[in-house]
This record gives C-alpha cells, sequence and structure tokens, in this order.
C-alpha cells in the first residue's frame, strides 16, 4: 500500500502544545487536549504520548500523571521523523459558504500544504469582517490541528483571510502558479507539468460562482496560468482538493 495507512488504534497519541521546545522536561496539556486525552481517549500514567507545536518539533514521552485539570506527560525523547512534503504549496480558495472552508482546511492539511488563503471577491456569498474573521480563522486552525494530529504533521498549514482576489495573488511568490480555469483556452494540468520541477506552488480556486473573467485576468497579470481538469465541472472544494493531490504527487511527495 506504500506510503497510505489508516491510523492505528494502538498508534502514539498525538497532542498540540505550542510553548514547548527542544529543552522541554515536561509537557503540561489544559483545556482541550486534556479533555481529550482524559475523557476521550481515557489515557493514564505510564501511557505513551506526544507533544507537537505545529512549527516542525514533536516531542515523545510517556504520561507521568492525570489529573482533575491537567496532564504531565514526561519528555523522553525527539521525533526526528519528518511528514512534511518537500514542495511548498499554497491554496489561494474563494470563501465557500457553510463548513465547507474548514473540511478544505482539514484535507489540504492531510495533504501537506503549506497555506491556505481564502479571498473574497463579488462572487463569493460570504462575507466576513471584523470579529467574524477572527472567529473564522480561529475555528479554522483548530481544524488544522486536528487534521495534523491524525496524518502525522509536525508543522501547521498558515491559514489567511485576504479582502480581494487581487491581494491573494499579489502575495503569492510561488514558482508555479496555476488557476483552475474551465472555460475552453486552459491548458491540462499534464502539459502544464511537463518538463518542470518548482520548489513551490500556488492553486487558485473560484467561490461557488467561480472566478469571473476580469478577477482572472487580474491572476494572469500575477503570472497564473490557466489551466483544466478535464470536461466535467467540479465542486470547488473537489477541485481544490483533487488539484492539491496531482500537485504534491508530480511535484511533492505523494506516490
Amino acid at each position: 500500500m506504500g506510503g497510505f495507512r489508516f491510523q492505528e488504534a494502538d498508534s502514539m497519541r498525538r497532542f498540540f502544545l505550542e510553548e514547548i521546545d527542544r529543552s522541554t522536561k515536561t509537557a503540561e496539556l489544559t483545556g482541550e487536549e486534556f479533555v481529550h486525552l482524559k475523557k476521550v481517549l481515557r489515557l493514564g500514567a505510564g501511557d505513551e504520548a506526544s507533544v507537537f507545536n505545529g512549527l516542525g518539533l514533536e516531542l515523545t514521552g510517556r504520561i507521568e500523571s492525570v489529573g482533575a485539570r491537567s496532564a504531565v506527560i514526561s519528555i523522553e525523547g525527539v521525533c526526528e521523523e519528518t511528514k512534511e512534503s518537500p514542495l511548498e504549496l499554497t491554496l489561494l480558495q474563494g470563501l465557500l459558504k457553510g463548513d465547507r472552508p474548514e473540511f478544505i482546511v482539514q484535507k489540504a492539511t492531510e495533504l501537506g500544504l503549506s497555506g491556505i488563503c481564502f479571498y473574497t471577491t463579488a462572487r463569493t456569498v460570504p462575507r466576513i469582517d471584523g470579529e467574524g474573521a477572527e472567529k473564522k480563522l480561529s475555528r479554522w486552525r483548530k481544524a488544522a490541528v486536528e487534521a495534523a494530529k491524525q496524518c502525522g504533521r509536525t508543522t501547521l498549514p498558515q491559514i489567511s483571510l485576504a479582502p480581494s482576489l487581487k491581494e491573494a495573488v499579489d502575495g503569492s511568490k510561488a514558482g508555479l502558479k496555476l488557476l483552475l480555469w474551465e472555460k475552453n483556452d486552459a491548458i491540462s494540468l499534464k502539459d502544464v507539468f511537463s518538463g518542470i520541477r518548482p520548489a513551490s506552488a500556488a492553486l487558485l480556486v473560484g467561490p461557488e460562482g467561480g472566478i469571473s473573467d476580469d478577477d482572472a485576468d487580474i491572476a494572469v497579470d500575477a503570472g497564473f496560468r490557466k489551466t483544466g481538469m478535464g470536461p466535467r465541472i467540479l465542486r470547488a472544494e473537489t477541485a481544490a482538493i483533487a488539484a492539491a493531490a496531482l500537485v504534491q504527487h508530480a511535484f511533492g511527495d505523494l506516490y
């Protein structure tokens, strides 16, 4: 089955803790991570566990104690294995309705993306600003943490919200920039991939209503190439995840 496997029931349990570094000897879990350890997983003293900080560091050890409001993990070593893709891949996604952004964050994290930027246009239905934006970002980051815990990543993707497509594309410094486009002037992904080996890539995907011609022109001016994914029109979230998987297969670590 290659590198693909389901998470084993007896695998080491992983917890997110931003405050750790390589000098950490004991890690204390509180809040939601503690509740997950005690109430959901029902772990106790002596059980193996690890903590990661979302910046590439994971420490392994055993649970020393479980109290009423916190648990302490005694650190025994540093996990040097990495599950990060060699390709720096960022998704620029038109903001979608409901819980679809959260779904995209989960799957993009599992696929090894390094960044996810949601942007708004005249065609995006949701409008988020101020306090609402911070709440959404917090929810999406939590989804990334949960996905990283499951898939074994130690680095969390950077998640952001851009007020416009122009700001999103102008901020991209990727070596390969792809605009998913459903019209006839798009080049197939297979043709785009031929003969290149980028270290970084950006995928631009529209909202539910698609990307307008004017917005497509803005993206093209910023260096994005119009690319197609076949004869069928895909939902935005399907296109995003399918394209990310194809790019990771071509230049990253999906095989």
